[in-house]
């Protein structure tokens, strides 16, 4: 079975990625005619241009990835890498909660192997369905331990 993060993720991300372009151009129209130092706050605007870059880069790259579930093994498919692991192998399986005030609970699935190989995916981008569905074949697979770090924001 192979799964998707869900549009809805992504647009929800999209927002929050291009919010410190879209604060500092809301600023720099209200303020720049009476501002002093005009040069500051083209500098400030493009910190923050290269900010949303690189979050909006991110928000991408997390959800072009797939996650692939077999009885055989699990696999994370991405644009740079693949990460592939046999049920087997598994030594760790780590499911990380953060109750989010924003978002709601992030999940972020940390697998090690044998060799000190990792498989990183963060299922709060799929569907709730497809959570779970993704979250029960694991634990049937290995011994998932959940840890619940502290809440943000």
């Amino acid at each position: 079975m192979e799964f998707k993060p869900h549009a809805k993720s992504f647009f929800s991300s999209l927002v929050w990625a291009l919010s410190p372009v879209i604060t500092a151009s809301i600023v720099t129209y209200f303020i720049y005619d009476s501002a002093a130092w005009k040069w500051l706050l083209w500098v400030a605007d493009g910190f923050m241009a290269l900010l949303s870059l690189f979050l909006l880069q991110q928000n991408i790259y997390v959800h072009l990835q797939k996650i692939y579930l077999d009885d055989y093994c699990i696999k994370v498919s991405s644009p740079l890498c693949t990460t592939e692991l046999k049920w087997q192998d598994i030594v760790d399986a780590l499911l990380r909660e953060r109750i989010n005030a924003m978002s709601g609970t992030d999940h972020l699935l940390i697998l090690r192997s044998y060799g000190g190989h990792m498989l990183l995916f963060n299922t709060s981008t799929l569907d709730l369905k497809d959570e779970e569905i993704v979250l029960k074949k694991v634990r049937e697979k290995t011994d998932l331990k959940v840890q619940r770090d502290s809440p943000s924001l």
